[in-house]
């Protein structure tokens, strides 16, 4: 093409380039009779690259243009190619990263101010944090051919933190090394897995109800109507106060236990507190107690000792399967106090109720018996006989049943009674209103007695003095 050529089809063909430089535009104008007829794809293509137009370029449009003598008409001629944008990496946690203070609502519309998530347990080898890799963009190019990078793609570096893992076959899950309280830390994306639950406090409406899957230090108080419940250790350092406390581990409270009775401590070790009152305690382990025990109906499996020099035990119904020891029991108003060793505490329930159904069936026969002998008095002998009949038939029944748990009672009566040489001892005083049961034999303390250990001898219980 001429210089001449070159000026003409410079005047002619304009290029337009939006702002963003993605699109480009072209418009021909009408060329004068001489140079409609010349004109080709390669004229105006060399004024596009002239100015600059290198990508996106539509060959088609241009040709469309010449065949048809679109002249004068604004054409889309080019558009560039927009970045395709990466992805930042994400962290889906298994557990909620943020403590809520909101109350727990029922399906009943119950709002329940004491369940409120404060902390999540996990148990050992839980998922805890699934990861999704950082994914990288494309870029895109403008109509003059720059590159248009996308913007940088933000990854995270998941760190296992104490108490957490990388699976083996997945390098991007965390799994839990141990039972726990699992924590996130947002600064630095680590996830940790803690066997010890600090409460800096009180149980209360700040923290609500506690349920976690490992050991549990609370620095102040466990407050009326909450709950603590773990497989492991509570040690409070406050007081508990007419909660429910249930653990497998051991229990610690420093200052003391009391209620109104209503609620239960289950505990699976030992208990050592510095006094129990009018509070319900079972324990699989031993119960000691620095000052007293009052009102209150504790059952251990072991042993229960009041271990101060004033140490006492006044009133309630307090159960041991080999031992219980005070320097008194009872006081000097004679309150109703009940002291039973020799028993296996799990089994009292079963063991009651077993003797209750047989008693109540041995009645039941008895009053059967009774009807029995006025049937015979009374009635014609037809109409004896038939009735007398449907007697036999009953009394039959009760009389298998009454085997049956005969032989049941039996056979959980050397569990229930499986102790060795249960015994009470009495340091000090022990006085009248006590009631003192060794397995099956029972002592009802009449008189003040002083240093002495009571036992079973020859199925009775004797005391003799402390040595």
């Amino acid at each position: 093409m001429s210089d001449n050529s070159q000026k003409y089809f410079s005047k002619i063909v304009k290029i337009e380039i939006s702002k963003d430089k993605m699109k480009a535009f072209l418009l021909v104008q009408k060329p004068d009779s001489k140079q409609a007829a010349s004109i080709t794809a390669q004229d105006i293509n060399s004024i596009i690259d002239e100015e600059g137009v290198k990508f996106g370029i539509n060959g088609e449009i241009i040709q469309k243009i010449i065949d048809e003598k679109l002249w004068g008409k604004r054409f889309l001629m080019a558009e560039g190619k927009n970045h395709i944008p990466g992805e930042d990496a994400k962290l889906e946690f298994s557990f909620p990263t943020e403590k809520s203070l909101k109350p727990k609502i029922g399906k009943d519309g119950h709002v329940d101010y004491k369940a409120i998530e404060v902390v999540h347990s996990v148990e050992k080898d839980t998922v805890l944090v699934r990861k999704t890799p950082v994914k990288l963009g494309t870029n895109g190019m403008d109509v003059l051919g720059n590159e248009i990078p996308p913007m940088d793609s933000i990854d995270i570096e998941l760190q296992p933190g104490q108490g957490t893992y990388r699976d083996k076959k997945d390098s991007l899950i965390l799994r839990a090394a141990t039972n726990g309280v699992v924590s996130y830390n947002l600064n630095n994306h680590t996830v940790e897995v803690h066997q010890v639950y600090v409460i800096q406090d009180s149980v209360d409406f700040s923290t609500g109800n506690v349920d976690v899957k490992c050991s549990v230090e609370i620095k102040g108080d466990v407050k009326e109507g909450f709950y603590v419940r773990t497989p492991y250790d509570i040690e409070v350092k406050g007081v508990v106060e007419d909660a429910n406390i249930s653990c497998k581990g051991n229990l610690k409270v420093h200052a003391g236990i009391s209620g109104e009775g209503i609620s239960i401590i289950n505990v699976g070790g030992d208990i050592h507190t510095g006094y129990i009152y009018n509070q319900t305690l079972k324990c699989d382990g031993s119960v000691y107690v620095k000052s007293i025990i009052r009102n209150a109906n504790v059952e251990s499996n072991d042993e229960i000792v009041v271990t101060g020099a004033r140490g006492v035990i006044m009133g309630g119904h307090i159960t041991a399967t080999n031992k219980i020891s005070a320097e008194f029991i009872g006081n000097t108003n004679y309150i109703p106090t009940v002291i039973e060793v020799g028993v296996n505490s799990n089994l009292k329930e079963d063991f009651l109720l077993k003797e209750a159904e047989k008693i109540a069936l041995e009645k039941e026969m008895d009053e059967y018996k009774q009807r029995s002998s006025l049937i015979e008095k009374k009635s014609l002998k037809e109409a004896k006989d038939i009735r007398l009949d449907s007697f036999k038939k009953k009394w039959k029944e009760y009389s298998e049943q009454l085997e049956r748990l005969k032989k049941e009672t039996a056979e959980l009566k050397k569990v229930y009674h499986d102790s060795a040489d249960p015994f009470v001892s009495v340091i000090k005083t022990i006085y009248p209103g006590t009631l003192i049961k060794i397995k099956h034999a029972t002592f009802k303390v009449t008189n003040e007695l002083s240093h002495v250990m009571f036992r079973l001898v020859d199925d009775e219980i004797n005391y003799s003095n402390l040595i």
